[in-house]
């Protein structure tokens, strides 16, 4: 395990792939990390088979951009459609973090990322690591905490319409949603309007899409000597079923990103909306979602989450380990990597 520096305050670290099985202070990637975290300093790991490899076109170019993003680039955004409102979409995810191999799994919430309508960041990280059990109320301090945050930055106006859209990784409970919309629309009582969508983006339901036009992608040699084409049946990225006037099903993996032909079928993103919700658009949310989703600034190529859920995710998970490292200070993220993509 080793750390170099290319003398413009990056560090990059390489490790072998058996340390990622290591957790706390047993883990050189965890502890290398957090050291040149709480010096201030963004860390790109890269494993040292993956150096090793003949071909490194792809590995190269996601190192590359995430590097970059790192650094505070922005790789790229959507174009959002223009309209009068202030649109903000706050992603709500969660990780499951275990402290050894064979030891139950602690859940992880964090209230971590915040856009702009075309996908450019406005916060990367808003809140502590919690646990489950705490969850309702770190989201109100870290609404909270985003929401002044964001009204200064963006120069909101009185006569400004302002609509905030929710990705949670959970069906929010009633008491929830009514306790975030009476928290905010006390923060925002001078504007306009006001609109709320809360989305529950769910990847566990009995729900599947089928395309019997598809005939799939290229076909495949497999061992048996035959060839077999992969996606035959398999709807196209993007495509949209609607179930009710509240829930809606979009497909985030076509034929075309399915690795081999015997993958199995992919299954879609179930997205339901809220009851209190007064911003009740499902198109349009799906629509959001499924931009979403191209936006990830670890790879060039479409994820099957959009990064509201993944980066939040990724954030969570980082932190649950993390803090079972001796002398890591969490303090660092709200200070020095609050706006920095140090996650990816």
């Amino acid at each position: 395990h080793t750390r170099s520096s290319d003398g413009a305050g990056r560090r990059y670290v390489t490790a072998f792939r058996e340390q990622q099985f290591l957790h706390g202070d047993a883990s050189p990637y965890l502890v290398a990390k957090s050291t040149l975290m709480n010096q201030g300093i963004v860390v790109q790991e890269i494993q040292i088979e993956t150096i090793r490899r003949g071909d490194l076109d792809y590995p190269l170019d996601s190192i590359a951009l995430q590097c970059y993003a790192k650094l505070g680039g922005i790789p790229f955004v959507i174009a959002a459609p223009q309209t009068i409102t202030h649109e903000i979409i706050i992603g709500i995810g969660s990780a499951h973090v275990k402290p050894s191999r064979f030891s139950a799994p602690e859940r992880i919430v964090g209230i971590t990322t915040v856009f702009n309508a075309d996908g450019s960041y406005i916060l990367s990280n808003t809140s502590r690591e919690t646990d489950y059990e705490r969850y309702p109320e770190e989201l109100l301090r870290a609404l909270r905490t985003c929401i002044e945050e964001v009204k200064k930055r963006n120069a909101w106006q009185v006569e400004d319409a302002i609509r905030l859209v929710f990705h949670v990784f959970k069906p929010l409970k009633d008491t929830e949603a009514e306790a975030v919309k009476q928290l905010v629309k006390g923060m925002l009582t001078e504007f306009r309007s006001v609109e709320f969508a809360f989305v529950h983006i769910s990847e566990a339901h009995d729900w599947a899409l089928f395309d019997t036009a598809a005939a799939g992608g290229n076909n495949q040699r497999m061992p048996s000597g035959r060839y077999l084409p992969k996606g035959r049946c398999v709807p196209h990225r993007g495509h949209a079923v609607s179930i009710s006037t509240s829930e809606i099903l979009l497909t985030v993996t076509g034929p075309f990103d399915l690795k081999v032909p015997t993958q199995g079928l992919p299954r879609p993103l179930l997205l339901k909306l809220h009851r209190a919700s007064t911003f009740t658009d499902i198109d349009y949310l799906a629509g959001q979602v499924f931009r979403f989703t191209a936006l990830s600034w670890r790879r060039f190529y479409p994820s099957s989450k959009p990064i509201t859920i993944l980066y939040s995710d990724l954030i969570a998970s980082l932190l649950g380990q993390l803090r079972r490292v001796r002398n890591w200070n969490s303090d660092v993220i709200s200070t020095n990597f609050r706006t920095k993509k140090w996650f990816l």
